[in-house]
């Protein structure tokens, strides 16, 4: 058999049928699926030869079977891998691309917040800083109107005259009026001259302490006389020129600083009743701050300057009222109700009624 083989190596082949084939003198019969591929009985049982070639054969097919199953389970071992690499990686990209949102998100929500608060910020400073401009604005043109209506008033009152006859004292005497009355009647017709024509002028006729500005009316007092009526009715005239003085003077209180008062004050003045109804309706919405009406009444219950009936209504027509002062004047209980409503409806933050209520009242 050694000689067989070095003399003639057998050769293996395949079969147009697909059967295996050993070249030599033998065939070898491999379509019988019996035995899963034994030789056919009829020719005679196999020599060693042939079963070690087909054993051989066996083997090599086995052989290049396995050789392909390893090499699919490399494949498959490296496809594996390759997945759990991917795997990873997408888990890797995953997991970065959340921190990477939340980082961008967190980042996003910072930088909005921060626009926010910045775009918030500089709208309230525009806002404050147009409100300003508006409120310096309003201020300079609300002068700006003060001051034309100053102006216009002073222009009106470039042609005006006092009208009412100025009697002297030795006038007065030889009119009938004795010395006292002619001297008192002389001095209070000059000082109401002298008010109104500072009144036409845009003037005040009284500044207390640099910081208060007025029209402070103060007379003799006569009122004892019999021949009071009289003395009245010759300074009727003179209170006209006052009385329409007074009532073009707003402009001119409007032209006060901020940190200036204004101030009317009338002190032991004698009116009649035409008289008072004059100043009452000069002193309707008339802007002054701190108002004042004393001596109306000095025992005898004759009024003898304004009424409290016509102080209330000045009081509750000046909505710029903070001081108000009714000493010694006569406040019956019918009064009572109209002055609380008065004071409460305005900001008035002094308040004087001393020796003023009626008896039995407080």
């Amino acid at each position: 058999m050694n000689d067989n083989k070095s003399t003639n190596p057998t050769k293996k082949r395949k079969a147009s049928d697909g059967r295996a084939t050993v070249d030599g003198s033998h065939n070898v019969n491999t379509s019988n699926t019996n035995d899963g591929g034994g030789f056919d009985a009829s020719s005679g049982p196999p020599s060693n030869e042939q079963l070690i070639q087909q054993s051989l054969s066996k083997m090599d097919k086995m052989e290049q079977i396995m050789i392909r199953m390893e090499e699919k389970l490399s494949t498959v071992s490296s496809l594996e891998s390759r997945c759990q690499q991917l795997e990873a990686t997408c888990c890797s990209l995953e997991n970065m691309l959340e921190s990477t949102s939340q980082s961008t998100k967190a980042h996003f929500d910072r930088k909005f917040d921060s626009l926010y608060i910045h775009l918030e910020q500089k709208c309230n400073w525009l806002k404050n800083r147009l409100d300003t401009k508006i409120d310096s604005v309003h201020v300079k043109l609300d002068k700006s109107l003060k001051f034309q209506e100053y102006n216009e008033m002073l222009i009106k009152n470039q042609q005006w005259e006092y009208s009412a006859a100025v009697s002297t004292v030795d006038e007065l005497i030889d009119n009938g009026y004795n010395d006292d009355e002619a001297d008192y009647l002389a001095e209070d017709v000059r000082d109401l001259k002298v008010m109104t024509i500072k009144m036409r002028q845009g003037e005040f006729s009284n500044g207390r302490s640099g910081d208060e500005k007025g029209v402070h009316v103060g007379m003799y007092s006569y009122y004892d006389t019999q021949e009071s009526d009289a003395l009245n009715n010759m300074l009727l005239p003179h209170w006209k020129e006052f009385a329409a003085a007074l009532q073009q003077f707003t402009p001119a209180i409007n032209m006060l600083p901020d940190e200036c008062e204004s101030s009317f004050r009338f002190h032991n003045v004698q009116l009649n009743h035409d008289a008072m109804l004059l100043i009452k309706e000069a002193l309707i919405g008339k802007p002054f701050q701190n108002m004042s009406f004393t001596n109306n009444d000095f025992g005898n219950g004759a009024l003898l300057g304004m009424s409290v009936e016509a102080i209330l209504d000045i009081v509750e027509s000046n909505k710029h009222l903070r001081k108000l002062e009714i000493d010694r004047n006569r406040i019956g209980r019918d009064h009572i109700e109209k002055l609380c409503s008065a004071v409460h409806t305005h900001t008035i933050l002094e308040l004087s009624l001393f020796n003023s209520f009626e008896p039995g009242i407080g």
